[in-house]
């Protein structure tokens, strides 16, 4: 059973992580093995990404994982970590504002303390207006508070994933619009260049959160910047994946040296994920 209290006290402690100039790392996962894993390392947070959440059971991304799912699977990494949890819900898995609200009434009920929510359209060939995008953060927010649990909302914009000419100032502009509505964090996903990271915090002058890539890989240079979080989306589903597949091509023709290439965790660190 999730406690309320201790809930609101665990979406406090996350909010407060988005200050303070140290940068927060979330290494999104899927299931509540990796949340164990996530809190046995010493993360102080745990995420999960809508990809690697859909994929894990089934289903591709686009909201086709069932909602009561995705609850079921929050709920099982919500009691198995003591960690505050935060939730990617895409669009909201919801066609009205209190189709939405209900949906975040039952993220709090099994124990979410933060959300990510984007602003594309379904088809990911445009945007939702800046105004019914609010609306929703918005209700995200007086929902929350509703039931006693000040929900961090991180706010994605897709503009770089769309394509939009002009993306830098088109996601100043949608930042800006939802910091006011009440986000707590930008996310301007696929944004993967160092000025125009400044410029977008200069900007925007809110915690913003940055997609782990190459061309932006110096954590210390993006904690530097003033960057408040870093996402890895669903890459950490796919480094995982990508170990597994190489082992197996490499069984597939007798060869066994990518089995060893890397030393294995210990039977008893894996048992002490579970007990």
């Amino acid at each position: 059973m999730i406690n309320q209290q201790i809930q609101a006290a665990k979406a406090v402690a996350f909010r407060d992580q988005h200050y303070g100039g140290k940068l927060l790392v979330l290494p999104n996962i899927w299931d509540f093995l990796g949340a164990r894993l996530i809190e046995k390392i010493g993360f102080p947070s745990v995420a999960t990404a809508s990809v690697s959440t859909a994929l894990s059971n089934g289903y591709r991304d686009g909201e086709h994982i069932p909602f009561p799912q995705l609850l079921k699977t929050v709920n099982k990494i919500a009691q198995t970590v003591d960690l505050p949890v935060t939730v990617d819900i895409e669009r909201g898995f919801a066609d009205s504002i209190p189709h939405l609200k209900e949906n975040i009434h039952l993220l709090i009920e099994n124990g979410a303390v933060g959300i990510n929510i984007e602003d594309s359209l379904p088809t990911r060939d445009g945007l939702y207006t800046i105004e019914d995008q609010c609306k929703k953060i918005e209700a995200i927010r007086e929902t929350g508070l509703q039931y006693g649990v000040p929900l961090v909302i991180n706010a994605r914009t897709d503009v770089f994933v769309v394509k939009m000419d002009d993306a830098l100032n088109h996601a100043i502009e949608r930042g800006v619009s939802f910091r006011s509505a009440g986000a707590d964090c930008i996310y301007p996903i696929l944004m993967n260049d160092y000025t125009d990271i400044s410029r977008f915090l200069e900007k925007v002058k809110s915690p913003v959160n940055v997609l782990l890539q190459k061309s932006v890989s110096d954590l210390r240079k993006l904690e530097k910047a003033g960057v408040a979080r870093l996402s890895l989306g669903p890459n950490f589903l796919n480094h995982a994946l990508t170990a597994m597949k190489n082992v197996a091509d490499g069984l597939m023709h007798y060869d066994s040296s990518a089995f060893f290439d890397h030393e294995l965790l210990p039977r008893d660190y894996l048992d002490q994920l579970v007990y």
